[in-house]
């Protein structure tokens, strides 16, 4: 308690601090003394002053409300003979609609048993706080030994050193809210000073009360809207893996089904040829008409691969033209939640003032995940380093729009470098091979080029450029 020589003048009231929370400033209950007010006066004075300064900090800095129920309660124990001071929220509960938050004091152990604010018609409905709820007026006790014998509260109470309290109920939109208790030694303790201090405490719990729900619900919005965006996104990244899964499939099945058959016929003349070469003598006029439909039946299996490659290349959708940048910041997007499971870090830069390029939208978004998966990929194994990943668009000097995806992995060999565009080619345990090509086979379909080379010190970057758009034709 902070105490005053009594020849002293009171002292000023407090600056008004700033509650933390929506803009409120909290204005001090204007304490005054007159030249004539006695010691008593001014030691309930300088105590309702050093209590309302003391909880300045709680309802500025708490976080939660029974952080900002303990402060305050600290604040009015303070150095004064208080017992106890604790407060409690209304709850919608059958026999027992009070809980108490918390509190504080020498006599604390009261709270661990106490039975507040029961039914109207109960003993404990009859008590300090039932009226308190009822009458939204503070409800005073000066001495409990003057309360009936047959209390459910004063044998308890006189138990814990208790001989006064005072019970002040505090609302928030237009309903009691909850109730702040205070407890004192003496009997008698609490005068209009008090009540005045309490009652403004009790306002300023309500406000925070309010600030501390709001908050709780845009958090819990908040998280509602963030676990959505994860899920869409994870939904995004599905599709878009299932789409290269069917073109891959797609691709496969083409490729074996045409293939099949002129395989076949290479395979028969090959034997055939073989057994006119065993002869004796062998008939060279056989053995080169073999050979002839061997050459004949491999030109015809390179067409079909050749136009089954191009049935995945150039078979894509409408072009329009598109923001490279941007596209490459959705992709981002949908990998967010690879990212963070792999606790990898995804720096994107894109250059300003850069033309847009004339693409299918979905087969470069594959190319885009496909290269930033796969370095993705090459991460997770990484220990002792940042696991980075840097995706940039620029303009480069030819005038190309050109994409980059570098990680800081476990890069390639140098005797691999030349092979990784190569179908059935992989580095994966689990690969297939067929990724990489299919992104050179798109970014090809598009006019571009697509490259791989080290990163320094670790790692890999993947580079593909793309033709601008054709400027439109603006007819006079």
């Amino acid at each position: 308690m902070v105490r005053s020589n009594p020849a002293s003048s009171a002292p000023h009231p407090p600056r008004s601090p700033r509650a933390g929370q929506g803009g409120r400033i909290r204005q001090a209950p204007v304490f005054s003394a007159t030249s004539s007010a006695d010691a008593e006066e001014l030691r309930r004075l300088n105590w309702a002053l050093a209590a309302y300064a003391r909880s300045s900090a709680a309802l500025i800095h708490s976080s939660t409300f029974e952080e900002l129920v303990t402060g305050v309660c600290n604040a009015i124990v303070g150095e004064d003979d208080y017992r106890l001071a604790a407060a409690g929220l209304i709850e919608d509960t059958a026999g027992e609609p009070l809980r108490m938050v918390a509190g504080a004091g020498a006599a604390s152990a009261y709270l661990d048993h106490l039975r507040t604010a029961g039914p109207e018609l109960s003993g404990t409905g009859q008590g300090p706080t039932g009226r308190a709820i009822r009458s939204r007026e503070p409800q005073i006790v000066r001495d409990a030994r003057e309360e009936p014998a047959d209390s459910p509260w004063s044998k308890r109470v006189l138990a814990h050193g208790i001989r006064s309290s005072v019970t002040v109920p505090f609302q928030r939109n237009g309903k009691v809210a909850g109730v702040l208790k205070v407890y004192s030694a003496k009997p008698d303790a609490f005068g209009a000073r008090e009540i005045e201090v309490f009652v403004q405490l009790g306002s300023e719990l309500a406000f925070a009360l309010g600030i501390l729900e709001e908050r709780a619900h845009r958090q819990a919005a908040e998280e509602a809207r963030r676990a959505a965006e994860e899920r869409a996104q994870e939904s995004l990244a599905e599709l878009a893996r299932a789409a290269r899964v069917v073109s891959l499939g797609a691709f496969a099945a083409s490729l074996a089904h045409e293939v099949n058959q002129p395989v076949a016929a290479i395979m028969a003349n090959g034997e055939a040829a073989m057994r006119w070469l065993s002869k004796t003598p062998a008939n060279v006029d056989e053995v080169r008409a073999a050979l002839v439909r061997i050459t004949r039946d491999a030109e015809r299996t390179s067409a079909v691969v050749g136009r089954t490659r191009g049935m995945l290349a150039k078979g894509l959708g409408e072009r329009h033209a598109t923001d490279i940048g941007a596209l490459l910041n959705e992709t981002v997007q949908f990998t967010q939640p690879q990212l963070r499971r792999w606790q990898v870090r995804a720096d994107v830069s894109v250059a300003k003032g850069l033309p847009p390029a004339e693409v299918d939208h979905v087969q470069v978004q594959q190319v885009l995940v496909n290269l930033i998966t796969n370095a993705i990929d090459a991460m997770k194994s990484v220990t002792g380093r940042r696991r980075v990943l840097k995706a940039s668009v620029v303009l480069n000097p030819e005038g190309l729009v050109e994409v980059a995806v570098a990680d800081t992995g476990t890069g390639i060999g140098e005797a691999f470098a030349d092979k990784v565009f190569d179908h059935l080619f992989t580095t994966k345990p689990d690969g297939v091979g067929l990724g990489l090509p299919i992104c050179r086979s798109i970014v090809e379909a598009h006019g571009g080029r697509i490259n791989m080379r080290p990163n320094t010190p670790f790692g890999a970057v993947f580079c593909f450029t793309l033709p601008p758009a054709p400027p439109q034709t603006v007819l006079n």
